[in-house]
This record gives C-alpha cells, structure tokens and sequence, in this order.
C-alpha cells in the first residue's frame, strides 16, 4: 500500500482543514495516510512516505511561516530528496505562485 504523509502549518486553521480534507480523500482511495503538523513533522516522516504533501498559508508577500515551516523545508532541501514525490498545497493569496 502506497503511504503519504501530509505535513503542514496553519495559522488560522484553514490549511489544517485542507490538509484533513487531502487525507480523508487519500485514505478513501485506500492509501496510508500520515497527518502531521510541522511542530510534529520529522525527516523520516519523509523519508518513509512514497509520496509528501506540504502545506501551508502565505503571509505577506507570499512567504511560508518562518518559525517552523520555512526551517523544516530547508532542512529538506539539505537531505537531497531528489526524486521524492511531492505535493504542495496552501491558503490565502498564493497570487503568482513563487
């Protein structure tokens, strides 16, 4: 069975909402699910999934939360995870896209 973890932050709850909604439609397609927040969130939950959803809301000029979804990230990009299978998904004003 496939697995996919779903990591995210939110501030307001509306990106939790999201990601809820994300894993009851993969677990309805009979996929393992793991829902995370980032506060919880590890490398090996990474690691271990065949497929990673990250989400959160942008703040001012489209900026991800600098406390704890901004480090986690950067972490990520230090693993060298090329290859990894992943998703993005987030809230509010996600305007242009950078």
């Amino acid at each position: 069975m496939a697995k996919v973890s779903i990591i995210y932050w939110s501030g307001t709850g509306n990106t939790e909402i999201m990601a809820e909604n994300i894993a009851e439609g993969a677990k309805s397609a009979g996929v393992e699910v793991e829902l995370l927040n980032v506060s919880e969130a590890s490398i090996d939950n990474v690691i271990n999934a065949d497929v990673v959803a990250l989400g959160c809301s942008a703040a001012g000029a489209e900026e991800l939360d600098y406390d704890e979804m901004e480090p986690f990230v950067e972490s990520l990009e230090e693993k060298g995870l090329s290859g990894k299978k992943m998703v993005l998904f987030g809230s509010y004003d996600w305007g242009d896209g950078e």
